[in-house]
């Protein structure tokens, strides 16, 4: 039972643990980091990868010179915001004062690490008989 009990304990936090500590990294990114280890599994991945892909197209259509309020990226990202998701809320906080392209990157930074922290935990809770 010895790597029943060893799996079991494993952390899938420590990547976001580490990357909230990690005086390398942005203060944004380290921000990113630590309100997103409350998260689920799935969801903190997922729509971290939503709000992502949503400030990288609102980034294009500033490039483009798109300022309709009405614009596909403007009409999505208020549609994510109006569902009142805390974690989508606290995300977009983190961000919003940054250029566009800055944002959409330290999102998909931090859609990236969910998603290996979602990877990490598949296999492990497999091995372990759960469902998520």
């Amino acid at each position: 039972a010895m790597i029943r009990d060893y799996l079991a304990s494993y952390d899938y936090n420590l990547p976001l643990d580490d990357a909230a500590v990690d005086p390398d990294l942005p203060l944004v990114r380290r921000r990113l980091a630590s309100l997103a280890a409350s998260e689920g599994l799935d969801g903190g991945y997922y729509e971290a990868q939503e709000m992502a892909e949503a400030f990288l197209d609102a980034a294009r259509e500033a490039n483009a010179g798109i300022e309709e309020e009405d614009s596909p990226a403007r009409v999505l990202l208020r549609d994510i915001l109006d569902r009142d998701l805390a974690y989508q809320h606290e995300l977009f906080d983190e961000v919003c004062q940054l250029p566009l392209a800055d944002a959409a990157a330290h999102l998909a930074w931090l859609a990236d690490l969910m998603k290996r922290r979602a990877d990490m935990a598949r296999p492990i809770a497999a091995d372990l008989g759960y469902r998520h």
